[in-house]
């Protein structure tokens, strides 16, 4: 099998022997698929390298999997199980079918089968990014609603809420009993999917307002009850390494999550108020930020003049905009390497 594999690989595309060789010892030793090993050392293109095993495997090469049409086994697989290995059961055309990324992971692929009771189902090859959107949305889907998470708010839930944070590579992979820490990851992961610019927290008389902006427009999110508010704020304050014994005097944290694929940056900020602290966070998706100073739609003659005085050795440059105008991304652009500072 490595023999006809290899001759076709050869054939097909741009590896050596020598780059065959390199990925099988890459492939031993941190225990990775052949095929991922080849990608992660940059010896192939991923759709290139799918194409071939495609070929090799005889199995269908599916660039897109369909979205919400089986979440049953995320009440038996955990999350990590999926994304550790990159396979995901679906149903294609109302079949169920398994997507992998790596037909090389033989033996996860067999536990997948058994615990789910699919031997003998077909398998189809994916992109990686196409199998982690699908398991990110298929686990969404099953948090339950903001509503359903409320419900299930206890005030006696601070002994959860005030134990240690633990640090998780994705928010989504939090499984939590804790009603306001589930309500907290709802809250960040829908509007880090979303593109939410600000999420704003308003202590009313009698009641809690959530409210998320989008393009400068700011909506309702939702309404927790009134004492939901104090576990709610604490726990986000706990999260941005804040005092959250101080109530009385403004304070700023800094919260850094990841939500399926996105790195997001949220810059958070209190400000007392007569019922109960005001909350602002400020997401920014770092994963978005890939522009050249070029790209920010400059005329010309305004391009050259900003690119001189930002190499000046003295002087300022005040860059300036409502939210979401794009100031941060401005002043970090890689060509634009000066000294910068938030007012």
């Amino acid at each position: 099998m490595t023999d006809a594999l290899d001759t076709l690989l050869l054939e097909k595309s741009d590896l050596t022997a020598d780059d065959l060789q390199q990925a099988r010892d890459f492939a031993v030793q941190t225990g990775i698929g052949l095929g991922r090993a080849l990608l992660k050392r940059k010896a192939a293109e991923e759709q290139e390298l799918l194409e071939i095993l495609a070929e090799y495997f005889q199995l269908s090469l599916s660039k897109t999997l369909p979205q919400g049409t089986d979440i049953e086994f995320t009440t038996r697989l955990p999350i990590g199980f999926l994304k550790k290995y990159l396979l995901v059961p679906v149903r294609i055309e109302g079949e169920p079918c398994i997507a992998v990324h790596d037909p090389f992971e033989f033996q996860a692929l067999d536990e997948l089968r058994s615990l789910l009771q699919l031997a003998g189902c077909k398998v189809v090859l994916s992109p990686e990014g196409e199998i982690i959107r699908t398991i990110n949305s298929a686990y969404d889907l099953t948090q339950g609603s903001a509503e359903q998470v409320i419900q299930d708010i206890d005030e006696e839930d601070a002994d959860v809420l005030f134990s240690k944070i633990e640090e998780i590579e994705d928010l989504l992979d939090d499984t939590s009993d804790s009603p306001v820490i589930r309500l907290v990851n709802l809250m960040l992961s829908q509007a880090g999917r979303a593109n939410i610019s600000d999420i704003h927290i308003e202590p009313q008389q009698s009641t809690l307002k959530i409210g998320q902006r989008l393009d400068g427009v700011l909506y309702d999110m939702f309404a927790p009850p009134k004492h939901v508010q104090s576990a709610l704020i604490s726990r986000i304050k706990l999260m941005a390494r804040m005092n959250i014994a101080e109530k009385r005097l403004p304070q700023d944290g800094r919260i850094e999550i990841k939500v399926g694929n996105k790195d997001i940056d949220i810059r958070v900020s209190t400000l007392p108020t007569a019922y109960g602290e005001r909350m602002v966070l400020r997401l920014l998706d770092k994963s978005t930020i890939r522009l050249s100073l070029t790209d920010l739609g400059m005329a010309p003659e305004r391009l050259e003049l900003f690119a001189k005085m930002i190499r000046s050795p003295n002087g300022i440059v005040l860059v300036t905009g409502p939210t979401g105008s794009g100031k941060t991304t401005t002043r970090r652009l890689p060509d634009a390497s000066f000294v910068t500072r938030n007012i």
